[in-house]
């Protein structure tokens, strides 16, 4: 064991660290990060969920609430998970509550947010120590004692706040100003939402190394962040090969779309993207966004080709008389759960003056080109001058004796006939060959896989337009045949109401016969019984003169 070994195993024992937890640490090769956990822990769990209860004030359901918002897993009632800042927190919190300045569900909303953020900033901290350290193994150089490495990370930790704390307040400014600006601009609440993939991530995957990976994505979020920020966006969230951004405008939206297509076309080790650009307005929560305008430019971005800027039909109407923007139709597209949307191919106008409106990287596709793996990369470097010859001046680097990533098939001969002369081992050479045909039958799926998709999309319009044919010719049967139908029913309807009248009114005359017989009846009978009356009458007078 070296001194630095040494001194690092003293000092997690000294931390309180039990001895068997060390020898462990030590046969795992994690003793830094022992070391570093409990460097970073602020004070000792003590409490429980009853004690802290009693502390804060706060019932128990409420402080798991607040517990889980912030990222960590409830915590069981007998279980000491809580220390003394914990608990001073909470009754920070507390206090807000009670006194009416921060509202029960707009905490726990902004829990959530801090927890999701200060989960992110400890994972990339941790992340940054092992890879530190991974370096230092891997070289064999003892770099840093290996004490050091952990023992520095906690003293940048006094800092943190600090930085946290000027960073917030930067950010809140921002933020602030963006919200004031667009409730005093004519577009309001019109934002620009943009998606950018990286093309072909998944192969990669496939065939990098781990911290070779590792290094692609790390670049390919530099680059999205560092336009985004000089473009006056903001990076909305990263989604494994894909970054989601916004801006306040759609001009400087289709500004940064078309940076980024550009910077990673001409990026060493990383592919095109395609990006997919829409504006309108959206709902943000939690540092997130939501709407139509989101969904919609992440479908966009799905058929876009590789290198290339499409946009929505807003985002063309809007800069259409644009004299800095060029753009090309690219017929309606379906879009699923959106529907057909007729899409535009975006370029800067300075672009579109110098040839035929379509990407540089996809003119270059035409051709039968082949893509260098990563692996091999260095290799070839280190052959440049067996090789040079046989590769034109264009193809070179702007320094050194290494090759760009493409050449064409009779350079790809040249180079292949070059590795079999050079003087390496036979294993390498046969890798080195393996790869170059790996990548040329790679690149002739791609262009099979294009062209075949191309043929897809057509044969899909094509089959769109003969459905909206056959779909309105039946539309158009169906009302005819319903007006013929109503038609009908309305001769009907008015027939039947015809004969409906006229046998009312024969019914209406026969009543109206037979309550006239019968009044002439009653006035007949009445007559009769008049009469009846007046001759009893009479008789009776006649008697009393007798």
């Amino acid at each position: 064991m070296s001194d630095n070994e040494s001194f690092l195993r003293d000092a997690v024992l000294a931390l309180g660290v039990p001895e068997a937890e060390v020898a462990q640490a030590e046969m795992d090769g994690t003793l830094e990060l022992v070391a570093l956990e409990k460097l970073v822990v602020d004070g000792e769990p003590e409490f429980d969920l009853g004690e802290v209860a009693v502390h804060s004030g706060l019932d128990i359901e409420r402080i798991r609430a607040f517990w889980r918002a912030l990222g960590f897993p409830d915590p069981r009632t007998d279980e000491r998970v809580f220390t003394r800042s914990d608990i001073d927190m909470l009754n920070v919190v507390v206090r807000f509550i009670d006194d009416g300045s921060l509202d029960q569900d707009l905490a726990l909303q902004m829990a959530r947010v801090i927890g999701s953020s200060m989960n992110r900033v400890a994972v990339a901290q941790v992340e940054a120590v092992e890879a530190q350290l991974a370096t230092d193994r891997a070289s064999g150089d003892d770099g840093p004692a290996a004490g050091d490495v952990a023992v520095q990370a906690a003293e940048v930790l006094p800092l943190m706040p600090q930085i946290m704390e000027l960073v917030w307040r930067r950010h809140m400014g921002a933020a602030t100003r963006r919200r004031i600006v667009r409730a005093t601009t004519d577009e309001g609440e019109i934002v620009c939402v943009g998606f950018a993939d990286l093309v072909g991530f998944t192969a990669q995957t496939q065939e990098l190394p781990e911290h070779q990976l590792a290094e692609v994505v790390g670049q390919f979020e530099t680059i999205a962040f560092n336009l985004t920020s000089a473009h006056g966006g903001r990076v909305v969230k990263m989604i494994g090969d894909e970054v989601m951004f916004m801006t306040d405008s759609v001009r400087s939206g289709a500004e940064l779309a078309l940076d980024m297509a550009h910077t990673y076309r001409e990026a060493e080790h990383l592919s095109d993207v395609r990006v997919g650009l829409a504006s309108g307005r959206v709902l943000e929560r939690d540092g997130d966004i939501y709407g139509t305008v989101v969904n919609l430019a992440s479908r966009i971005v799905n058929v876009a080709f590789p290198g290339a800027v499409v946009v929505s039909p807003d985002i063309h109407d809007t800069l259409s008389g644009d004299g800095g923007f060029a753009f090309r139709s690219l017929r309606s597209h379906y879009l699923k759960d959106i529907g057909r949307v007729p899409l535009w191919a975006m370029r800067s106008a300075d672009d579109a003056t110098d040839g035929p409106f379509r990407h540089e990287r996809k003119r270059r596709s035409d051709r039968n080109t082949f893509t260098l793996s990563y692996t091999a990369r260095p290799v070839f470097e280190q052959l440049g001058e067996a090789l040079a010859p046989v590769v034109p001046e264009r193809l070179r680097r702007e320094r050194g004796s290494g090759f760009d990533e493409e050449a064409t098939t009779e350079q790809l001969e040249a180079i292949s006939d070059a590795v079999l002369e050079a003087d390496i081992d036979e294993d390498l050479q046969v890798e080195l060959l393996a790869d170059i045909e790996a990548s040329r039958r790679l690149h002739q799926l791609e262009v099979e896989a294009q062209r075949r998709s191309e043929l897809v999309d057509m044969e899909a319009d094509r089959r769109v337009v003969e459905a909206e044919l056959e779909a309105r010719r039946k539309v158009e049967e169906v009302e005819a045949d319903a007006r013929r139908r109503i038609e009908d029913a309305l001769a009907e309807a008015e027939e039947k109401s015809r004969r409906a009248n006229d046998d009312a009114n024969r019914k209406v005359a026969q009543v109206a016969e037979v309550a006239e017989r019968k009044a002439e009846a009653a006035k007949r009978d009445a007559r009769r019984k008049a009469k009846r009356k007046t001759d009893r009458k009479r008789r009776d007078k006649d008697k009393d003169k007798d």
